[in-house]
C-alpha cells in the first residue's frame, strides 16, 4: 500500500494552528496498523483526549512512537511488542476530521520527523522479519543467521568433507531453481525476488545438510 500523506511535520494550516507534531495519512477506518520496530506498550489512550484511541510504544532505542484517532486498540500496556505486529485499527477518533492516522515520533521528550518510517506502521514484510529475527509477529521460527552459524561450527568440526562435496554437487541444481524463482517473483517485486532467490539456496543448503 503507497502511504498517502495529508498532513506533514511541522505543518501549519487552518487545521493545525502550530506545527504539526507528527504525521497523518489518510487510511480507510479498520486498516490494521503496525508497530514500527520491537518495543512495549507505555501508553494507551482510551478515546477522551484529543488523539482518540491510541497508541504509545516505546522502541528498544528509546524513542517513542505515537499512533492516534484509532478505531480499535488491539494491545494493553505493559506488552511487548514485535516489529510489524498489529497494534489497533484506523479510525476518526477523538479531535479529527476524517479517517486517518496521526503518527509521532519522540526522542529525548522532543517530537522529530518520522517521515523515513511512517511507511512501517501499514506496510510491512514478513520475510524482512523473517531472515532478520527468525520470527513473524509473535510466532517463532528458527533464526536464520543463528542457523548458518550453527551449521558452520557443526561443519567445520564433523562433516567438512561430505558437505562440501555434496553442496558441490548440488550447486549447479540450487542455482537453476534460484534463478528461476528470482525470475518467477521479479514479476511482482524485486525486493521478494531477491529473498525469495536466497531462501531457496538457504532451503537447499539444510535439504542437503538434513541428508
Amino acid at each position: 500500500m503507497i502511504v498517502r500523506i495529508t498532513s506533514k511535520f511541522g505543518e501549519v494550516s487552518s487545521i493545525h494552528k502550530t506545527p504539526h507534531t507528527g504525521i497523518d495519512i489518510g487510511l480507510n477506518e479498520g486498516t490494521p496498523l503496525r508497530s514500527v520496530y520491537d518495543g512495549v506498550i507505555k501508553q494507551v489512550y482510551d478515546g477522551s483526549t484529543n488523539i482518540g484511541k491510541g497508541v504509545k510504544i516505546q522502541f528498544k532505542d528509546g524513542t517513542e512512537g505515537i499512533y492516534g484517532h484509532l478505531s480499535e486498540v488491539k494491545v494493553k500496556a505493559g506488552e511487548m511488542v514485535q516489529d510489524g505486529q498489529i497494534i489497533g485499527l484506523s479510525g476518526n477518533t477523538g479531535r479529527s476530521t476524517g479517517e486517518h492516522l496521526h503518527f509521532a515520533l519522540k526522542k529525548n521528550g522532543e517530537y522529530i520527523d518520522p517521515s523515513s518510517i511512517v511507511d512501517k506502521t501499514i506496510n510491512h514484510s514478513w520475510l524482512d522479519a523473517f531472515i532478520q529475527n527468525g520470527k513473524v509477529g509473535q510466532v517463532e521460527y528458527f533464526n536464520v543467521w543463528e542457523w548458518l552459524g550453527g551449521k558452520v561450527s557443526e561443519v567445520t568440526l564433523n562433516n567438512t568433507v561430505d558437505f562440501i562435496a555434496d553442496f558441490t554437487l548440488a550447486f549447479p541444481i540450487l542455482t537453476v531453481v534460484s534463478c528461476s524463482v528470482y525470475a518467477l517473483i521479479n514479476m511482482f517485486s524485486k525486493n521478494a525476488a531477491k529473498w525469495g532467490a536466497i531462501g531457496t539456496i538457504i532451503y537447499g543448503m539444510m535439504i542437503i545438510e538434513s541428508g
